[in-house]
């Protein structure tokens, strides 16, 4: 079992303590994953509209892989 410990995240502006159970190799990942939906985001932006932007953003990636997958699971019944 993994033991949980507290880690720091920044998105935007802003750190936040978290507690999760998570290797750093996979917490690694998951911050780049925000890193890369948020650093775009206007500069000037306030924190609550990078947070937003920055979900959003992701939620866009998740939706856009999940259709993906979908695609090719149709084509892999239509070839079988």
């Amino acid at each position: 079992m993994r033991t949980s410990r507290d880690v720091f995240l920044t998105i935007g502006k802003g750190t936040y303590t978290i507690n999760t159970p998570l290797e750093n190799e996979e917490l690694d990942r998951i911050k780049n994953l925000i890193n890369d939906a948020s650093g775009e985001i206007i500069k000037g932006a306030k924190q609550e509209d990078i947070l937003m932007l920055t979900c959003l953003r992701l939620a866009y990636s998740l939706d856009s892989v999940g259709n993906k997958v979908r695609k090719i699971l149709e084509n892999i019944d239509k070839a079988e």
